[in-house]
């Protein structure tokens, strides 16, 4: 069944419903996402997750430009989702949800296109000593072949955000005191621009517990000033923005005040691996935009 932009799907046994699952298409960035997936106690154990994810999965028919994607939050259902269709881990979250009063990490992981007409435009360094990171292991797992294309003026990606100071759109979660930022008003702004207004942004919510800025792949003064204010590369996101017929990457910086460390749910070797590989390509890319002419 449908309901907006969500088609649901359930498994009965006899006459009751026993777990329904859901493909989500966000319009933002013209994606799909298997998400809100329950399973009734009973039916634990059975089979029917994977009946649910599979029939979720060969039921669903992207389009050429979309990008599939699914949050995982725990070993056991990535690795059932992975065996159903291909996936591939880019990072994880920082750990800004709370479950049962504690943290934990979400992971991202994205479904190799499938598509002819998925256009897939890569930054200008991704192919250069030292991001072997991007194109060796992130493209190459997940099949793409990028071109070479300009990245559009924008700094900021993501959903329209519920608030707004200046230019700069952001989602406040009062329950685990997290400040998300999610994209620019139409009018494009300078890197030295989104800097200003991030600065004056940022002492506004300087006494937030996490606070994380999605950005596109090119624009590295703005990862350079982020990274200095002591936030983290987590997540690597190709593909991930889209804009004029064409898709583009985009990084993850977070930034925590948290203690302890969120939990991973079986992803300790995998959260300690990006977050190793991701540090390595900060200071690479911090590097690349000390040299480039102001």
């Amino acid at each position: 069944m449908r309901s907006g932009q969500q088609r649901w799907f359930v498994v009965e046994l006899g006459a009751k419903i026993v777990g329904c699952s859901c493909v989500a298409r966000r319009a933002w960035n013209q994606s799909w996402e298997v998400c809100h997936g329950v399973v009734h106690p009973e039916a634990r154990r059975t089979g029917v997750i994977s009946s649910l994810v599979r029939l979720s999965l060969e039921e669903h028919c992207p389009e050429a430009l979309e990008l599939g994607f699914y949050i995982t939050r725990n070993l056991a259902s990535h690795s059932v989702m992975k065996h159903i269709k291909p996936a591939v881990l880019v990072g994880h979250d920082g750990g800004p949800d709370t479950v049962d009063g504690l943290r934990e990490y979400h992971l991202t992981a994205l479904h190799p296109p499938t598509c002819d007409g998925f256009v897939h435009a890569a930054p200008w360094y991704a192919n250069t000593a030292g991001a072997e990171f991007i194109s060796h292991f992130l493209y190459e797992s997940l099949q793409l072949e990028p071109v070479q294309d300009n990245y559009p003026a924008t700094c900021l990606s993501g959903p329209p955000g519920a608030e707004q100071t200046g230019h700069l759109r952001y989602t406040h979660d009062a329950a685990g005191n997290a400040l998300t930022l999610s994209g620019e008003s139409q009018c494009a702004l300078s890197e030295q621009a989104v800097i200003a207004e991030l600065s004056a942004l940022l002492e506004q919510w300087k006494h937030a517990d996490y606070i994380s800025v999605p950005i596109l792949a090119d624009k590295l003064e703005l990862l350079s000033y982020l990274i200095s204010l002591g936030f983290s590369i987590t997540a690597y996101l190709p593909a991930w923005h889209l804009h004029q017929g064409a898709r583009f990457d985009c990084i993850l910086l977070v930034l925590n005040n948290f203690s302890p460390a969120p939990r991973s749910h079986g992803f300790d070797d995998e959260v300690v691996f990006f977050d190793q590989a991701y540090a390595r390509l900060a200071d690479h890319l911090c590097t690349l935009a000390a040299q480039r002419p102001r």
